[in-house]
């Protein structure tokens, strides 16, 4: 168990409005990539705070109308960031890392690895904090996805592992996103992930995290499928 828990619904998992009214009605927030996820998740009955938009490849002044709407901004690539830094430096952003451990169900759907474009490599966190430094972000969140069609607990784990121990450089943090990626049975008998395997693991590791950077922090997900 964890004090603090989001689940963010990944809505490019489906986006029909009367799902996202439901899942809000659960209490779930929402997971978008798109300017048009956004409007929808707001026309749903969302709250902006409750939204988290993690575009790849747009612009900045793109990203800058998310902004206005007042919604959660999670960023995937150094100068879009530093960017971001000039032109919104009130503005609090979760930083999206690549921990390259390659997940997922093949290749195509494995986003974490080395040669992927979601993220920003763990090799350049020195960068990343010389940029937060000189532009004085405010990061309030981390953010990682390694694939889908996860199964192996251990493999989401060590991603885990790798983003709580970069954590600790950022003082202002109020949530750390694990993403998601499990894998669904699509039939009777089909694999799945473990999820309380995986729920028991992950909340031990971040509560002796929470204790020793001392401080609550929300742990976070964004299921898709699984939701």
């Amino acid at each position: 168990d964890v004090k603090q828990l989001k689940l963010n619904y990944a809505c490019k998992a489906l986006t029909n409005i009367n799902i996202l009214r439901l899942l809000k009605q659960l209490g779930s927030g929402l997971d978008t990539v798109s300017e048009q996820e956004v409007q929808l998740g707001l026309r749903a009955g969302f709250a902006p705070q409750d939204i988290i938009y993690t575009p790849n490849c747009v612009s900045i002044e793109e990203i800058g109308e998310r902004v206005e709407h007042g919604v959660k901004i999670n960023i995937d690539n150094i100068s879009i960031l530093e960017q971001f830094g000039h032109e919104f430096p009130d503005t609090p952003v979760c930083i999206r890392i690549n921990p390259h451990i390659f997940a997922g169900g093949n290749a195509k759907i494995s986003v974490g690895h080395i040669d992927s474009k979601f993220g920003i490599s763990i090799h350049q966190l020195p960068h990343v904090l010389k940029v937060v430094e000189t532009t004085g972000l405010n990061v309030e969140g981390l953010h990682m996805h390694t694939g889908s069609d996860i199964y192996d607990s251990e493999v989401f784990l060590r991603g885990a592992e790798i983003l709580l121990t970069q954590a600790e450089h950022f003082p202002d943090l109020q949530y750390v996103d694990f993403g998601s990626g499990f894998k669904v049975p699509y039939k009777e008998g089909g694999i799945s992930t473990d999820i309380e395997d995986l729920g028991q693991k992950i909340s031990e590791r971040f509560n002796r995290f929470c204790k020793s950077y001392g401080r609550d922090l929300t742990l976070m997900f964004e299921p898709g499928k699984f939701l």
